[in-house]
């Protein structure tokens, strides 16, 4: 087939995998489903932001996966989540309160980007091995952050929302931050497409070019901290992890092009969240547990799209 027509052919196989689950659910559970529905009032703001964050950590998986630092999402995330405890746990020291303050989420991105840049620079002097890095950086900031999290009020209920998310909590300030964030960074990869794709897939031809690689490198670092901060306050840290790998995984498994990855893999994103808070609501599972035990579906349904479109790739050419 075709790069448009396999673009169109995956397309309608996930959605049409998604409706099926929606429909499944609904023989399933019937009132629940009628009542999810009906209270979108409640949902909204919820669903909206998972939706966008959705869009936004799927689209910038796929610069995670061609990059080949896969962990390093789950790394700025506990970064971020050391840093929103550090502000709450100075602040508690010193008799002041961040309720409904932005100083925290501001020192969650700060101390995420430092550990970003961190990594991006001892990456480049090849000092370290990349797995190393990443497994300290990770293992440093949880600990840090069971830590401070048993020192500040509710602290075990916050880790729990920041490794799974909090989607019941968000509001509508929430939710235009998070529309903010995702039109911003979305349009800097949409005009810088080809800086960071080449800075991405092929920086030795960046070098040739004169083209500053490490700058680009950089600033696509600094967008994935920025999209992973905003995102852990809605969705948590395992979530938004799930949502940076799965969706980019299964887009670049039979893509043959970088449009088509990018297209199905925000496609995957979309569908992913609201899923998972559907299921959420009518079986009463958690809400971040829920969302990666449908992406983990979606990853089951992907061999058999692969086995199809290989089929059908094949009676075309017959």
């Amino acid at each position: 087939m075709s790069t448009g027509k396999t673009i169109y052919f995956r397309f309608i196989f996930y959605s049409l995998i998604t409706a099926g689950l929606i429909f499944a659910g609904y023989r399933l559970r019937p009132e629940e489903t009628l009542s999810f529905f009906a209270g979108w009032g409640l949902w909204r703001e919820p669903l909206l932001a998972g939706l966008l964050c959705g869009l936004l950590a799927s689209g910038l998986g796929v610069y995670v996966l061609l990059n080949r630092i896969v962990f390093i999402s789950l790394g700025i995330a506990q970064g971020a989540s050391f840093g929103i405890f550090l502000s709450f746990f100075i602040a508690g020291a010193l008799g002041i309160s961040l309720h409904d303050s932005s100083v925290s989420l501001l020192t969650g991105l700060g101390v995420a980007l430092l550990a970003a840049l961190l990594f991006a620079w001892l990456r480049r002097a090849r000092r370290i091995p990349d797995e190393s890095l990443i497994g300290f950086l990770y293992v440093a900031a949880s600990g840090l952050t069971i830590l401070l999290a048993d020192r500040v009020a509710e602290g075990h209920h916050g880790v729990d929302d920041l490794l799974f998310g909090n989607a019941v909590a968000v509001t509508a300030f929430d939710l235009k931050a998070i529309a903010g964030v995702t039109a911003l960074l979305f349009a800097a990869h949409f005009f810088f497409r080809r800086e960071f794709l080449y800075t991405s897939a092929d920086p030795e031809f960046m070098r040739v070019k004169g083209v500053p690689a490490k700058l680009w490198t950089m600033l696509l670092y600094f967008t994935l901290t920025l999209g992973i901060t905003f995102n852990l306050k809605t969705l948590g840290s395992l979530p938004v992890f799930a949502l940076m790998v799965i969706p980019p995984l299964i887009s670049l498994k039979g893509a043959h092009g970088m449009r088509e990855a990018f297209a199905i893999s925000i496609l995957l994103g979309a569908v992913i969240p609201p899923l998972g808070y559907y299921f959420s609501f009518i079986y009463a599972f958690p809400t971040g547990a829920s969302l990666i035990a449908v992406a983990c579906l979606y990853t089951l349904f992907s061999f058999a799209e692969v086995r199809i479109g290989s089929r059908i790739a094949a009676r075309g050419r017959a």
